[in-house]
Order: structure tokens, then C-alpha cells, then sequence
């Protein structure tokens, strides 16, 4: 039997047909097809916004995938989003206007870290008082800052409802983390390019196209939030065959990591191992034993570091570039302490230093939070992007503790390992406003609180 729904989709689509039928004597065939995409994909998402976001999952690592027209560059993960959003949208309107729901209930349920997401957006707003030209900074303000919130957090939170939504989701994660690895993995088999000569996971172009834009930070940065959905879905299955699978799993992405000789992906792979100890072992570790623990990764990453690290010339330069980067960051930072430079206002920053220019040439986007909200937004933004990111970690770490099954707290674990592998990342990448970052957080958040119940 027909449900509802289908029986409402199939009248829109013959409709839809009809009309195309006549459009087509006197419209562009291009924009015909267009609009029926788009209509197509809203009806749906509409109706079944599970499907929009896990397409949003997939799609998410492969930011070289992306709409171009004119000045328009948008990556598809941020397109299926904003449709996914809009359709969202409609939908609480309809449920508003019925009686449904009511507006007070929407935004209570389905806003995690409101307040100070809503103190993070004011930062950026004030700081456009000290940007000459407004209107870049504008759109930056809107996307991508406002938007990872809205897109990223917000709309994992409403659309995913129950348990079998979420393992679905954490089944495109893991596909899409296969296929990055993958990718990765061509690189050091069959090196490209200038990487013909060095055997490491880069991303790989297939017939010319690069699915994923960067290096090797980018496999690096998807993987290691992928690596804890991977354990979490070990967990959530009794059979021993699955296991085995996820197991091999978790095992190729941590080799891939270790292959793309990221030095912020094999940091945040040690902070993610060490955090997940530290839960698990949590009533064994007394301050001796964590400050021994300490001493020997921070000596242990030194060793790493003056052994093979240091004596690399691409390596040197890296560090170079940072180190000065950083000190440009404080020196700005002092101009404008409280609300900073403006939205977008780094790189510029960065190009009327003398030295910088002289020294590396066109300027970098800041690699690392830190310095990039420091100079843009101030203490006041640096501090609301923290509380935001603290009351994410709050709301996993409540679940965390108010769970009374133990091998729910451990699957829990696995989102807060993947909270701290992501920020250690984010304090040396560029994907602190990205799908990179804020997805997996989005998904873990809500995670979270379905399996503490």
C-alpha cells in the first residue's frame, strides 16, 4: 500500500513533468534541469531529511567536489546542506503553523550551545567595525561562520531522531573514510606529481581530478575523526565477523595516518589514544601517574621530532612560517585586543608585513583557531568559539556520566575521543569553520544523547 507520503510525492512529480513538457517550448532546457534538481532535492529532504544528511556525510571529505560559476565556489557537502536546511526549515513552519510545534520548543530542543554560539556570531558582528570594506567580511560572517552552526551542528541535532538514523550516519562515515583512505593509500603506491619520489598518503587525482583538496593534512584531519566512529561501531555490534571487519578498519586508517607523515595528524592520533586511556583507566591515574605520562609522550615527541622532523628542509621552512605567522598574530592582536581586525582579515594582515611577504611569498590562511580568531575576532570571539566548543564537551561528558551501562559509557568514549582529536587538529589546520571540523561534532553531540537515554 502507498503511503501518504509517496502518494504526495508522485503528484509534485507529475506536476513537476507537466510543467517541464511546457517549459520547455520557451526556457532554456540547462535551466529546466537545474530547477527540477533542486525542486526534486527539496521535496525529498523534505520528506525524508535522513537521505539529505547522510549525502551531507558523504560528501563531506571531498571538498574538491565542488559547484563553480563566476565567483561562486561552493563545495557539494555545503550545497546538499543548505538545501537540506531549507527544506528543514519549511518543514517547522508547516509543523509551527498546524500546531505541531511551537517556535519556544524548536529552540530549545534542537540548539545545543546557543548562547554562546550566539556570543561567537555578535564577536564577529562587532568586529566588522574595523574592516574598511564590509562586504567581504559580511559574507565571511555568514559563511562560514554562522553557517558550520547552523548546517553542521544544528542540523544533525534536529534530523537525527533515533538510534537507526545514527548507525546509519556512522556507516557513511566510515564508507567515506574508506574511500579517503584509499585515496591515500594510491599516493604511497602510485606517488603523483611532485610526491613521485616519496612514498606518502596524499590526496590522489583520479583521471586528473582531485577529489580532495590540500595535502596530506586533509586525509590526515578526516581520518582521525573517522578512526572513534570506526571503534564506536565495533562496539555497537555482537557479531564477531563485523568486529573483525571494523577492527581491520580502524587499523588501515591508523596506518594511513601514519603515512601522511602529518605532524598534527599523528598528534591528535596520540591525544585520541591517550584520551581514550585515561577514560578507561580513569580510576587508576593519580597525578604521578599522569605526570609521568606527560613527561614521557612530551619526550617522546621531542626524540620523534630532532630524529626525523627536524632535518627536513620542507619541515624547517614549515616551522619558519608558523613561527613567524604567530608572532604577526600577537603583534595585531595588541592593535585591536577585545573585538580584533574583522571577519576575513587575516591574510590580509599577514600581506602588509614586509617581512612575510619577502620571506614566503603569498599569504597563508592562519593554520590553527588560535591565532586566526585572535587577530579577526578578539579576545571576545577567541573566548565564545572556547565556551562553544566547552559546552559541546560538557553536553558529551553529562551523557558520559549519567549513563549507567558500562558499555555505554565506553561507546560515549569514543565521541569524546573524537571531540579532543578533532580541537588538537583544529589548533594546527585551516578547517576550524568547516565540514571538516564541525560534522563528526554534530553527529557525536547528538550521539551522545540518544545512547546516554
Amino acid at each position: 500500500m502507498i503511503s501518504k507520503t509517496m502518494k504526495n510525492l508522485i503528484i509534485f512529480y507529475a506536476v513537476l513533468a507537466i510543467l517541464n513538457l511546457i517549459g520547455l517550448g520557451f526556457i532554456n532546457a540547462k535551466y529546466i534541469l537545474l530547477a527540477d534538481i533542486i525542486l526534486i532535492a527539496l521535496t525529498v529532504f523534505y520528506y525524508y531529511p535522513a537521505i539529505g544528511l547522510y549525502l551531507m556525510i558523504f560528501l563531506y571529505p571531498f571538498s574538491g567536489w565542488q559547484l563553480t560559476s563566476g565567483s561562486i565556489n561552493l563545495p557539494y557537502a555545503d550545497l546538499v546542506a543548505l538545501m537540506l536546511f531549507i527544506a528543514v526549515a519549511l518543514k517547522i513552519i508547516v509543523k509551527i503553523i498546524v500546531g505541531e510545534e511551537t517556535f519556544k520548543n524548536i529552540l530549545k530542543n534542537n540548539f545545543p550551545g546557543a548562547l554562546f554560539a550566539g556570543l561567537f556570531f555578535l564577536a564577529g558582528f562587532l568586529s566588522l567595525i574595523n574592516v574598511d570594506f564590509r562586504l567581504s567580511s559580511i559574507k565571511y560572517l555568514l559563511r562560514p561562520m554562522v553557517f558550520f552552526y547552523l548546517m553542521f551542528i544544528v542540523l544533525p541535532y534536529y534530523v537525527i531522531k533515533d538510534k537507526a538514523v545514527f548507525k546509519r550516519a556512522l556507516y557513511v562515515f566510515l564508507f567515506s573514510g574508506l574511500v579517503v583512505a584509499g585515496l591515500g593509500f594510491l599516493s604511497v603506491v602510485f606517488p603523483q606529481g611532485a610526491n613521485i619520489n616519496l612514498h606518502r598518503a596524499v590526496p590522489y587525482a583520479l583521471a586528473g581530478f582531485n577529489l580532495i583538496v590540500g595535502n596530506q593534512n586533509a586525509i590526515a584531519e578526516i581520518l582521525i575523526a573517522v578512526l572513534p566512529l570506526a571503534m564506536l561501531l565495533f562496539l555497537l555490534t555482537d557479531k564477531i565477523k563485523e568486529r573483525g571487519w571494523y577492527v581491520l578498519a580502524g587499523i588501515f586508517f591508523c596506518l594511513i595516518i601514519l603515512m601522511t607523515f602529518s605532524r598534527a595528524g599523528w598528534l591528535a592520533l596520540m591525544v585520541e589514544l591517550l584520551v581514550l586511556y585515561f577514560i578507561q583507566r580513569r580510576h587508576l591515574v593519580n597525578r604521578y601517574v599522569l605526570a609521568a605520562i606527560i613527561f614521557v609522550v612530551l619526550l617522546s615527541l621531542l626524540i620523534l621530532y630532532f630524529a626525523i622532523w627536524q632535518n627536513i628542509d620542507w619541515i624547517q621552512t614549515s616551522n619558519a612560517n608558523r613561527l613567524l605567522l604567530s608572532h604577526i598574530s600577537l603583534a595585531a592582536f595588541w592593535e585591536h585586543p577585545f573585538i580584533g581586525h574583522g571577519p576575513n582579515t587575516f591574510q590580509d594582515v599577514v600581506a602588509r608585513t614586509f617581512v612575510y611577504t619577502v620571506e614566503f611569498g603569498e599569504p597563508l590562511d592562519s593554520h590553527g583557531f588560535v591565532q586566526k580568531l585572535m587577530v579577526e575576532t578578539g579576545a571576545f570571539g577567541l573566548l565564545t568559539f572556547l565556551l562553544l566548543l566547552g559546552s559541546i564537551a560538557k553536553k558529551i561528558w553529562r551523557e558520559f556520566a549519567i549513563a549507567k551501562n558500562g558499555r555505554v559509557r565506553t561507546m560515549i568514549s569514543c565521541l569524546i575521543v573524537l571531540l579532543f582529536g578533532l580541537i588538537t587538529f583544529e589548533f594546527f589546520s585551516t578547517s576550524y569553520y568547516l565540514a571538516a571540523m564541525w560534522l563528526p561534532l554534530g553527529v557525536a553531540l547528538v550521539g551522545s544523547k540518544l545512547y546516554a537515554k
